[in-house]
């Protein structure tokens, strides 16, 4: 791993300790381009990069505010910055047509996660991407980034659907489900439910919305994350 020191960071609000993780693509082309930017003042920072290769860089310590998430929000946490830790993964984003993500830098990134996570308590209901926390704002890292992968490492969740278990009377309930998971940057109905599929179902993303699928889909996750929070 090599070490830098970004000039955009502070520190945390409050004393505050991160318990979200959030993941970004550098929406460059190259990890020089985005390090340039990362090491240019009044700019922004990841706690992390990883490059194509696998090839990790640190910009700010953990234990630092990096500038990483802007304005954003979940299940009533504002100042996401100083709740998180930031990764940014190397990736030329939607601008450059959403290239895949190499398998070494996924495994390098997976390592890197656990390897956090041994020092903070971060639930894998916090590990979101930058869409997640600013809905209409942001969309990376995009519908192409495997979640599925993380999520099958132990990493963050996934819906798991069973048969009869999306049945809604009201969009209303749709739209609370959506509440409770943690999409609270908006009330716009629509761009939850667009990065919400971006995220967790990304085999149906751009194609027409199932409703009954969607609840399901979001059922799974509030009882998973029920089963994994301390009681």
């Amino acid at each position: 791993m090599t070490s830098k020191t970004s000039p955009n960071q502070n520190e945390r609000k409050d004393g505050m300790k991160p318990t979200m993780l959030i993941l970004h693509y550098t929406g460059t082309q190259t990890a020089e381009e985005a390090d340039a930017i990362y090491m240019t003042p009044d700019q922004v920072s990841p706690h992390y990069m990883v490059d194509v290769d696998g090839t990790i860089t640190s910009y700010v310590e953990e234990s630092m505010r990096s500038w990483h998430a802007g304005q954003s929000s979940w299940g009533g946490i504002t100042d996401i910055n100083s709740a998180s830790i930031g990764i940014e993964v190397v990736n030329g984003g939607h601008e450059n047509n959403l290239p895949d993500f190499p398998t070494v830098q996924i495994a390098a990134l997976i390592e890197l996660i656990r390897d956090i996570r041994s020092r903070w308590d971060i639930a894998d209901h916090h590990i979101l991407g930058h869409s997640d926390i600013a809905p209409g704002r942001k969309i990376d890292p995009g519908e192409h980034f495997p979640w599925a992968v993380l999520s099958e490492a132990g990493i963050g969740l996934m819906p798991r659907i069973s048969s009869g278990s999306g049945e809604i009377d009201t969009p209303v309930e749709l739209f609370s489900a959506l509440k409770q998971w943690g999409y609270d940057y908006t009330d716009d109905f629509d761009l939850m439910v667009r990065e919400f599929r971006r995220h967790y179902l990304p085999d149906d993303f751009g194609q027409e919305i199932d409703e009954q699928n969607l609840y399901a889909a979001i059922n799974s996750l509030i009882e998973q994350k029920d089963l994994t929070s301390p009681k």
